[in-house]
């Protein structure tokens, strides 16, 4: 059983099993969200699933999983095809998460969603996993992507070269190519890169990665197969020197240079996403 609550506090019993291995089951703690989550086109049929602590945000703009442990998401999914995007403008209102910290606080304990400031000083920008260019149809979608849910600390190397860089190219895929795309990303905990934030309870992900299905348009997320076109990709959350970032802001913090700076050289697979998340994808 998932207990489920709204914002009236109002349990909702649902009966959904989220098979992590064969003799092991994850389980949701929460469901959030404006849209219910067997509606929203932004999942598969099947969730990603996880052993760790998890809270779903379902919303219309994208399904999120959220980690309030590390203050993060374990992944964030969605699905980008052209509708998605128009000419709203970035709306950059970092925020925090105010239904997530509401459902916080009603569960008790020392949990918080993560406010807009926690970042600050340190060398590690508020890297979106939903990018905000992927949600420009209108300014609420827009705004809906700067929500500190959808947030993992990443350098400024990845986040404004190699992860906007592949950001562009999906784009390019469902603009110039005509396709649609479902696409998750997260973080990847396999090295102690630190903890920033106030408390120093924001863990530093030393990889990010990203895992793109190629869909036809007439196509949705629950369409994916085995023969489903997919790309995956794992970037180190680095400097440029490939050296891990210091946890306070520096000089060097700033060095987005790189004359290897390729997206392509990080493609990798599906499996080795699972083997170094635990996730179970698809």
């Amino acid at each position: 059983m998932i207990t489920i609550r709204n914002k009236l506090a109002t349990t909702i019993l649902l009966t959904v099993y989220f098979s992590f291995s064969p003799n092991s089951f994850a389980v949701v703690e929460g469901v959030i969200g404006n849209v219910p989550l067997q509606k929203n086109l932004n999942v598969a049929s099947q969730l990603p699933t996880t052993n760790a602590p998890e809270i779903i945000i379902s919303r219309k703009q994208f399904v999120i999983s959220y980690n309030k442990v590390n203050r993060a998401p374990n992944w964030a999914s969605w699905e980008l095809d052209p509708s998605k995007m128009g000419n709203a403008d970035r709306t950059n209102g970092f925020s925090q998460d105010a239904e997530l910290e509401e459902y916080l606080e009603k569960q008790g304990g020392n949990y918080h969603a993560v406010t807009s400031t926690e970042y600050r000083g340190t060398c590690f920008d508020r890297g979106h996993q939903v990018p905000s260019a992927d949600r420009t149809d209108s300014t609420k979608d827009n705004e809906a992507t700067f929500a500190m849910s959808n947030m993992i600390p990443q350098t400024p190397f990845l986040n404004r070269v190699l992860w906007e860089d592949l950001e562009r190219y999906t784009r390019d895929l469902v603009t110039l190519k005509k396709k649609k795309a479902y696409i998750i990303a997260g973080p990847i905990y396999d090295q102690n890169f630190g903890a920033i934030g106030p408390n120093r309870d924001i863990p530093v992900p030393s990889k990010n990665f990203k895992i793109i299905f190629l869909l036809e348009p007439t196509q949705t997320a629950k369409d994916i197969n085995n023969d489903t076109p997919v790309m995956a990709v794992i970037f180190p959350n680095t400097l440029p020197n490939g050296k891990p970032a210091p946890l306070n802001d520096s000089a060097e913090c700033s060095d987005i240079s790189s004359s290897n700076a390729d997206w392509n050289q990080y493609r990798s697979t599906v499996k080795e996403v699972e083997r170094l998340t635990g996730l179970n994808i698809i």
